[in-house]
């Protein structure tokens, strides 16, 4: 292309990109989770150790695996194991729901500091004080951790995965961490009630978004709870009793497959 002077040359040279065709393709990613997988085992919270077997993996070690020609000891030795990993995921979700109960109560704190600097010019220093020490408790309650293990994620992750026996096969059950990486709690984290300050200044409603999020996070809190509590007794109460009368024996162990060991029926609600 021939230029007549030197300005369209570089005008040229600088717009070059808007008709250049792209090198290839652009497909979307897939969404990566963050952290690494997690499984109760023994009563803990440990990573995943794929050189064990499927039993020593994800239930766990020194548990005899029940057959038709076993004793009882082996079944129930096998559903208490089960259970012992249950109430550890209970007791995981109880922790969670505790921080989660306070972290509203700082969210009300939040809620009054912006209150206090909208009604009082004369008291926006108090209500930006009142504020940082809030939201500096934010930050402090989502680092808490369960057996060295992140109740909080600031976006999707993996979950801690419980295997329990179901009607012929094994199945996985989810306990998925707080997600805050919310627009809500976000606003809250870098935000600020005084307009001089440096910061996001917060409205009513970015707080009222942040107390909707944080109402979402408790419910599914509960809902996880009451999944791995109704499955608790049900491997406390019922399969252990066949277990004693040597009629319960184990569901065959799943072999090795590309979504993971163990099917998990609600991986994607």
């Amino acid at each position: 292309m021939k230029f007549i002077n030197k300005d369209e040359k570089q005008i040229a040279e600088a717009n070059s990109f808007l008709f250049s065709p792209a090198a290839k393709p652009l497909v979307p990613s897939k969404k990566l989770l963050a952290g690494f997988a997690k499984v109760l085992v023994n009563g803990r919270v440990v990573g995943v150790d794929h050189s064990k077997p499927f039993q020593a993996r994800m239930i766990g070690d020194c548990v005899g695996v029940p057959t038709s020609g076993s004793d009882s000891l082996s079944g129930e030795a096998l559903l208490e194991a089960v259970a012992a990993n249950l109430e550890a995921g209970m007791r995981l979700l109880d922790k969670q729901e505790l921080v989660l109960a306070k972290l509203g109560g700082r969210l009300s704190e939040v809620a009054l500091a912006l209150n206090q600097s909208r009604e009082f010019v004369d008291k926006q220093d108090e209500a930006q004080e009142r504020f940082i020490l809030a939201r500096d408790s934010i930050r402090k309650l989502v680092k808490s951790t369960f057996d060295h293990t992140t109740l909080f994620s600031n976006g999707p992750s993996e979950p801690i995965v419980v295997a329990v026996p179901t009607l012929g096969t094994w199945e996985g059950l989810s306990i998925n961490r707080c997600d805050i990486s919310t627009p809500g709690l976000k606003s809250v984290d870098v935000g600020k009630v005084v307009p001089g300050e440096y910061g996001l200044l917060l409205e009513p409603a970015s707080v009222e978004i942040s107390f909707s999020e944080w109402r979402k996070l408790c419910i599914h809190n509960r809902l996880q709870w009451s999944l791995l509590s109704e499955r608790f007794y049900q491997v406390a109460q019922p399969m252990m009793e066949s277990a004693r009368n040597g009629q319960w024996m184990s569901p065959d162990f799943p072999e090795q497959i590309p979504d993971g060991p163990l099917r998990r029926p609600h991986r994607n609600n």
